[in-house]
């Protein structure tokens, strides 16, 4: 018989969530936001939303547009529309923003009340004059790809 696992979308309490970010947390109403284009949702983008839920009460996320994304240099294979839906389906998100610009930040933590932003340390994203009014989580970058020039050469 085939084990049965719980799929990413279903809603459980917030007690199970076992924060693994190395950031103790009070969940006494704090809103955590992170920002990302979530081009293909895959399991590390659940684990991830998992994570940073348990950080706060409540877990807002910005999805790019597709304005944003090709104002980046990426042009997402799946349309805003469909990636947004796809964000909010996630049992751990409580709530999805539009990403239109970076210089939207400010306005998002103050509009929305945010106790905590978690961005990727990437260094396209400076965070320097936000820690005046929010904790900065920096989140590990991208999973490695599952290539690299070897494999690239050979094929």
């Amino acid at each position: 018989m085939l084990e049965q696992s719980t799929p990413p979308f279903r809603v459980r309490s917030r007690a199970q969530v076992v924060p693994s970010l190395g950031i103790k947390s009070n969940l006494t109403s704090r809103s955590v936001l992170t920002y990302g284009c979530f081009d293909g949702f895959r399991t590390h983008h659940a684990k991830l939303l998992a994570q940073l839920s348990g950080l706060g009460t409540e877990l807002i996320v910005g999805c790019a547009t597709d304005a944003f994304c090709a104002q980046m240099g990426q042009m997402p294979a799946i349309p805003f529309e469909t990636r947004r839906a796809v964000v909010e389906s996630c049992r751990y998100v409580t709530r999805v923003i539009a990403l239109d610009s970076w210089d939207q930040r400010r306005t998002d933590i103050v509009n929305y009340n945010i106790s905590v932003l978690a961005l990727r340390s990437d260094g396209l994203t400076q965070v320097d004059d936000l820690h005046d009014i929010v904790q900065v989580v920096h989140l590990p970058g991208h999973p490695a790809p599952r290539w690299n020039e070897a494999t690239l050469k050979s094929a």
